[in-house]
């Protein structure tokens, strides 16, 4: 899964380029991830998340495991996005959260470096909240942005970790799930995966009070419990439109 999933012209922020830029959240809506199916969750989003989102894992091309927040069923469908761009859930990913800002690989040395999607409209230098005033210097909600990219890339990184600790373990299993909705429809939702339950029971007790200082028992927890957003998730699907019977879906 891409890091840059609804970012169409993603640029480095360049106080020179950028001089008088401003922000204009209020003009910020959320169809920019209408067409998102999932999307990337930091460890310490768990105990929010779970709350209303199932929370799976995905293997990317370089074999790590990833928690996502399923967010639809299908293919370029949000479930969370209604039709006026609003966000239908208590608690907003942060990864749905930084945009349009995002951390990227930048230099020679692939330092992370701030980022823009100048395709945001939100992005001008008419109206708004200042963010980079005529002499190139950095305002206060900059600042604000680039601490909250700094601390959520620092959790990613920290995430990562923990699922290597457990994808050791080997407690992953891959799965696909089918399902029949009211309406008469069929659909499958494929490549994700989640902690096997009777694997996770099988743990040697040493290895436990590892996993419980480094927080990933808690994850694991969560994300179990989690698994109950499913039948809410395929709710939603149901209110929301008519089921094109034999779908089948990926996470993107």
């Amino acid at each position: 899964m891409s890091n840059f999933a609804f970012y169409r012209k993603v640029v480095a922020l360049n106080s020179d380029v950028h001089r008088n830029l401003k922000f204009a959240s209020n003009e910020v809506t959320f169809t920019f991830a209408r067409d998102t199916n999932a999307v990337l969750m930091a460890g310490v989003e768990f105990a929010e998340a779970a709350r209303e989102y199932p929370i799976v894992f995905i293997r990317g091309e370089d074999q790590k495991m990833r928690p996502v927040a399923l967010l639809g069923v299908r293919n370029g469908e949000n479930l969370f996005v209604d039709e006026e761009g609003k966000w239908d859930a208590r608690y907003i990913p942060a990864f749905v959260r930084r945009y349009p800002f995002v951390m990227a690989e930048g230099g020679a040395q692939g330092q992370l470096i701030v980022c823009i999607d100048e395709n945001c409209p939100a992005l001008n230098t008419e109206h708004g909240e200042l963010l980079i005033d005529k002499e190139g210097r950095l305002q206060p909600r900059m600042n604000e942005m680039m601490q909250f990219l700094q601390n959520f890339q620092q959790e990613f990184t920290r995430t990562e970790l923990l699922m290597g600790q457990l994808d050791e373990l080997g407690l992953f299993v891959q799965q696909g799930a089918r399902f029949d909705t009211p309406a008469g429809g069929t659909f499958q939702l494929n490549d994700f995966f989640l902690i096997d339950e009777a694997k996770f029971g099988q743990i040697a007790d040493d290895k436990l009070p590892l996993l419980f200082r480094s927080g990933a028992l808690g994850m694991i927890y969560l994300h179990l419990a989690s698994l109950g957003n499913m039948r809410k998730l395929l709710d939603r699907l149901s209110a929301r439109s008519a089921i094109t019977p034999g779908q089948n879906a990926a996470i993107h």
